[in-house]
């Protein structure tokens, strides 16, 4: 693995083992540490620029995520992922998203419903215009509807859940459901009805129809 410059900083609002997570992560998703990659403790010291401890409680947390695989004495790696894992994760992601809006909705204040709104708007404008971003409003709307359930075991599951899920996406670079802005509209009206049940409804309908469209990029292929 190239050695970049460190980048990691101490802060007093974060535990180093989470600022070194959060490093990790990002650079998994981004391809600076790739599947299959072996993880050396020595390198992984000079890039991050911290001790050994935080980083191995980071890769533990990794391993939970299912995006670090660990066999003592042979080898710590980039976990490498596979098609039919990332149908099951969508498929979970599908559902949990259902569940995080049946539940956010009606709990929403006008503040809370104002920022849904925002991010509903940006994937509108991401996916008319094929922008990658689309990807980052998908996230972003999953997180802030599970945020809002407030439900501290749904929480919990999204830390591990999300980030599972964008590195299992790295299986099917190719697959960027454009035609999810068909959903923007019927979401809007139920965000501002704080409907939940409705909200729900166009998740799973979406999921169903993501499901498909995969199906048939594969078929084709």
């Amino acid at each position: 693995m190239p050695v970049p410059k460190s980048t990691v900083e101490n802060s007093p609002r974060k535990l180093l083992r989470d600022v070194v997570l959060e490093k990790m992560l990002a650079a998994i998703q981004d391809g600076t540490l790739q599947a299959g990659e072996r993880l050396n403790d020595d390198e992984l010291v000079a890039w991050l620029g911290v001790s050994r401890t935080p980083i191995r409680e980071a890769i533990a947390k990794l391993v939970d995520y299912g995006l670090v695989e660990m066999e003592a004495n042979r080898y710590t790696r980039i976990a490498t992922p596979t098609a039919e894992q990332f149908d099951e994760a969508l498929q979970v992601l599908t559902g949990f998203a259902e569940l995080a809006t049946r539940w956010a909705l009606p709990k929403l204040d006008d503040a809370a419903a104002s920022d849904l709104l925002d991010i509903l708007e940006d994937l509108r404008a991401h996916a008319d215009a094929e922008d990658l971003a689309v990807n980052e409003d998908i996230r972003r709307y999953v997180v802030a509807v599970t945020r809002e359930a407030d439900n501290a075991l749904l929480l919990s599951m999204s830390a591990t859940l999300i980030p599972r899920v964008q590195f299992l996406a790295l299986t099917e670079g190719r697959f960027v459901f454009w035609d999810v802005k068909h959903a923007v509209d019927p979401l809007v009206a139920a965000v501002k009805r704080r409907d939940g049940e409705a909200g729900s409804a166009v998740i799973r309908s979406l999921g169903t129809t993501m499901a498909e469209h995969l199906a048939a990029l594969r078929q084709a292929s």
